[in-house]
C-alpha cells in the first residue's frame, strides 16, 4: 500500500508538469508553416551585415537596427537585428553587472517574462554568442546575442508562429557578420 501512496504522490507532482508541457507544445504552434529558406539578400547596418531568406523584406533600416517582416504574415513573422547594451539589459532585469553572455540572454528573457514569454533552450556557441529559443504570446521567439565589446552586442530576434521557421532563423543567425 505504501508503494501506491508514493505513486500517487509522484503523480500529483508529475501530472501538472505533463499538462504544462502539452500546453506549451500547443501554444504558438499555429499560423503558417515555413517554406524553404532559399535565396536571400544581404543588408548592412552601421557595424553589421545580415542575410535574410526569400519572402522576408526589410521593413525599416535605421542604421543601428534593421527590422524585417515576412510576406506570408507580416504581423506574426518579424525579425530584428540591432545594437544591444548588455549592461542595460542585465540591470533592467534587476541583476548585477558584469555578466557572461548567457547571463545577458537570461536577463533578456526575464524582462520578456513580464509579457508571458518563457525561455525553453539556451545554446552557447563557439564564436562567443549565445542563441536561445522560447515562447511568447503569438508563437516562438529565437534570440541570438553576439558580443562586440565588454558591454555592447548585436542582437538578432526572430518571431514566428511555430518551429517550422527554424530554418529561416538559421539563415539570419548564421549570416550575421560583425564589422569592427
Amino acid at each position: 500500500m505504501q508503494g501506491n501512496s508514493r505513486l500517487v504522490g509522484l503523480w500529483r507532482f508529475v501530472a501538472p508538469v505533463i499538462v504544462s508541457l502539452f500546453a506549451l507544445a500547443a501554444c504558438g504552434d499555429s499560423g503558417p508553416d515555413a517554406g524553404p529558406a532559399t535565396g536571400g539578400e544581404t543588408v548592412c547596418g552601421s557595424n553589421f551585415c545580415i542575410s535574410h531568406p526569400d519572402g522576408w523584406v526589410v521593413a525599416e533600416n535605421g542604421g543601428t537596427f534593421i527590422s524585417f517582416e515576412h510576406s506570408e504574415d507580416p504581423d506574426l513573422l518579424k525579425a530584428t537585428v540591432s545594437q544591444v547594451n548588455m549592461e542595460g539589459v542585465v540591470t533592467q532585469a534587476g541583476n548585477s553587472w558584469p555578466q557572461l553572455t548567457d547571463g545577458v540572454v537570461r536577463s533578456f528573457w526575464t524582462l520578456l517574462a513580464e509579457t508571458g514569454a518563457e525561455l525553453s533552450t539556451l545554446e552557447p556557441r563557439r564564436d562567443g554568442s549565445v542563441a536561445s529559443l522560447g515562447t511568447h504570446e503569438s508563437g516562438r521567439l529565437w534570440l541570438l546575442i553576439h558580443p562586440v565589446s565588454s558591454r555592447d552586442a548585436i542582437g538578432v530576434e526572430v518571431r514566428a508562429p511555430n518551429t517550422t521557421w527554424s530554418t529561416h532563423v538559421d539563415v539570419f543567425f548564421e549570416s550575421l557578420r560583425i564589422q569592427q
